[in-house]
């Protein structure tokens, strides 16, 4: 009689393994890919230059707060700005306080926002295509592919984060929609990306919920209460900074912050068409292949998978190109990113309707095309000089200029984009505010009047230095690429 056998038996594979064990297979490379793709940011984000111009006025806003000790008030050249909320500024300042390096803690927040990206993108991927793996892997690619988010994930601007904060109101929404306690962390989001930048977050999401209804979707019945709380806690966060900056410095603080910064950029008016389209130029120079498949899988979302929820997502993206057409006011081709992770997990689950084999190939096709989804720490920036040949000239003036000179820069001849403001001020000024004067015969009339009295110490190109020193009697201190130190009298 043969011994018994105690080893245990496996089970016979069944044919519902094998999707499972493909959605596995799927979940796992889109993992993969990301973390693979992201860490090679990391190595390079504490030495790398600042080289784009508002990441100069980020990092001179960080660091007003810790000079200063002020929490409650940003600072551009020594004065109070009113331009942006403070949450990264505060999260890159604490971050400095706890011992991180500057440019490692001016960059993190972004490079975390990166992360969480990602994970949000895999969610809404995974939902919009009513839980189709390939989705995932798929969207993330595409994702990955845009040079703007890599840009995006290793800078000290904001727009990292506050797509990350709006992408996340939007996903929360999707889950506020079945279960009402997620009201709240739509309330929270959308009052922390107020805080961020603008408040896209709260426009994006009632629109959101505008075209669910139109849709013929209702939402879960919320309990006794209702929505008064949430309600109350976004329009808090979203009106605290203002309220709190015209407390602290008068109503002027809330027209620069609510009509110069937000409502002037995106209020309709006419004007010439191709500056009306610049975002096709936008998408050009970012990745062409990857924005034009990605746009038109998003759109087609709604016939491959119809439902309120693509619906949806594939109308915020037409009012959203439909805003930068029909906005009069200066915008910029970062603001893509606000809408480039919905676009990219709708297009994701538009390909992922298709045959496995089609959605691979086209999705390949759009990746590639654009560089894949792999980039280097170039193509992020971070190997850019920046304005490293300008720090000496920055420190020389910074250590002669003397207690009571002012510190003056020319403006004619666009130097500002040759030395940005923030570094002007960060590296040079010694806590002083600089003046910016547009002409030689600008500068002689404010001594004129009064209104600038030497002795002054400037810093011009040396162009403008020759204009200047026709004009006033200046004395050049030291000239070193390009640009003329020079004191009056």
């Amino acid at each position: 009689m043969p011994a018994p056998d105690f080893r245990p038996r496996r089970r016979p594979a069944s044919p519902a393994d094998a999707p499972q064990a493909l959605a596995r297979l799927w979940w796992l490379c889109a993992l993969a890919l990301a973390a693979l793709a992201l860490l090679t940011l990391a190595p390079h984000l504490a030495g790398a230059e600042l080289w784009r111009y508002d990441e100069w006025y980020s990092a001179e806003r960080v660091q007003t707060i810790l000079a200063r000790d002020d929490w409650l008030t940003l600072y551009e050249n020594g004065m109070p700005v009113f331009k942006k909320p403070p949450l990264q500024y505060w999260l890159s300042a604490a971050l400095i306080q706890s011992g991180l390096p500057d440019l490692l803690a001016l960059r993190l927040p972004s490079y975390l926002a990166g992360f969480g990206l990602v994970a949000l993108v895999a969610h809404l991927a995974w939902r919009l295509s009513g839980g189709r793996a390939l989705a995932v892997p798929v969207a993330l690619a595409l994702l990955l592919s845009s040079p703007m988010f890599w840009v995006a994930a290793a800078s000290p601007m904001l727009d990292s984060l506050a797509a990350l904060l709006l992408t996340g109101a939007l996903a929360a929404l999707l889950q506020a929609w079945r279960d009402p306690r997620w009201w709240w962390v739509v309330a929270l989001l959308t009052g922390l990306g107020a805080l961020q930048k603008a408040p896209v977050a709260a426009l994006a999401v009632p629109l959101a919920v505008a075209l669910l209804l139109a849709s013929g979707s209702r939402p879960a019945r919320p309990r006794r209460g209702g929505l008064a709380g949430p309600l109350l806690l976004a329009l808090a966060l979203c009106l605290v900074w203002p309220v709190l900056q015209s407390l602290l410095h008068g109503r002027a603080a809330v027209e620069a912050t609510f009509l110069r910064e937000h409502l002037d950029r995106f209020r309709p008016g006419a004007q010439d068409p191709l500056r009306s389209l610049r975002w096709l130029f936008w998408i050009k120079s970012d990745a062409a292949p990857l924005w034009i498949g990605t746009i038109l899988a998003s759109l087609a979302l709604p016939v491959l998978r119809p439902g309120p929820v693509t619906r949806m997502a594939a109308g915020l993206v037409v009012v959203f190109f439909a805003a930068l057409t029909l906005a009069k006011g200066e915008l910029f081709a970062r603001y893509l990113l606000q809408i480039l992770p919905l676009a990219a997990a709708a297009a994701g689950a538009a390909l992922a309707s298709l045959p496995a084999r089609a959605a691979l190939a086209a999705c390949l096709a759009m990746s590639l095309l654009s560089g894949g989804p792999i980039k280097s720490a170039a193509t992020a920036g971070l190997e850019n000089p920046g304005l490293r040949p300008y720090r000496p000239i920055l420190a020389d003036f910074r250590a002669a200029l003397g207690p009571a000179e002012r510190p003056v820069v020319c403006g004619w001849g666009k130097s500002d984009l040759v030395i940005f403001p923030g570094a002007l001020w960060l590296l040079g000024s010694g806590d002083r505010p600089f003046r910016r004067v547009w002409s030689p015969d600008d500068l002689a009339a404010a001594i004129d009047s009064g209104n600038l009295t030497p002795p002054l110490r400037g810093l011009c190109m040396a162009d403008e230095y020759r204009a200047l020193a026709a004009r006033l009697p200046v004395t050049q201190v030291m000239a070193d690429a390009g640009w003329v130190q020079w004191t009056l009298p």
